[in-house]
């Protein structure tokens, strides 16, 4: 296995601490689901997120392709599911090949079985949910996170905002 950079173990390590955090956030959301009204969940809220992520797809992979020296780290989430269960799962060291591009499984998945942390898969287009990437040693992308900072401790949503550009 490669190993990775300084800079890419810290963007894993992000991308790592906001799936947590985000697990964290929804796991608080269905513990309240019963006594909370609708317009505090974040599904409306993450639904925004994910179409706006989609609708700025292309500039995630024109950057992708530019290879900037002061960008690095690209990932997209994507939708995964069997007869386990559906989860969104972050997908890193993208590259191109025979017209595909595949990727680097970087969470550890909870729900599904047939993809595993550390696996090479390929991404399919209608399967991503968002995207992210760091430029200047700042997060860019990650709509979806975003969204999940105001759902979290005031303290730990202030220490992520800081990763964001």
């Amino acid at each position: 296995m490669m190993a990775l950079s300084r800079f890419a173990r810290i963007a894993r390590i992000a991308r790592l601490w906001l799936c947590l955090l985000a697990a964290s956030a929804i796991a608080a959301k269905d513990a309240r689901a019963q006594s909370a009204p609708a317009s505090v969940m974040p599904d409306g809220e993450l639904s925004n997120a994910v179409a706006t992520a989609r609708r700025t797809l292309p500039e995630f992979w024109q950057r992708w392709r530019a290879n900037e020296p002061q960008e690095t780290g690209y990932a997209v989430k994507i939708l995964v599911g069997d007869q386990f269960g559906a989860e969104q799962i972050w997908v890193s060291r993208l590259q191109a090949r025979d017209g595909r591009i595949h990727g680097i499984v970087d969470t550890r998945p909870q729900r599904t079985r047939f993809v595993q942390a550390g696996q090479r898969i390929d991404i399919r287009p209608h399967s991503i949910v968002d995207w992210m990437y760091f430029r200047n040693g700042r997060m860019v992308g990650n709509h979806t996170g975003r969204v999940l900072l105001k759902y979290l401790p005031p303290a730990e949503a202030e220490q992520l905002q800081l990763l964001f550009e």
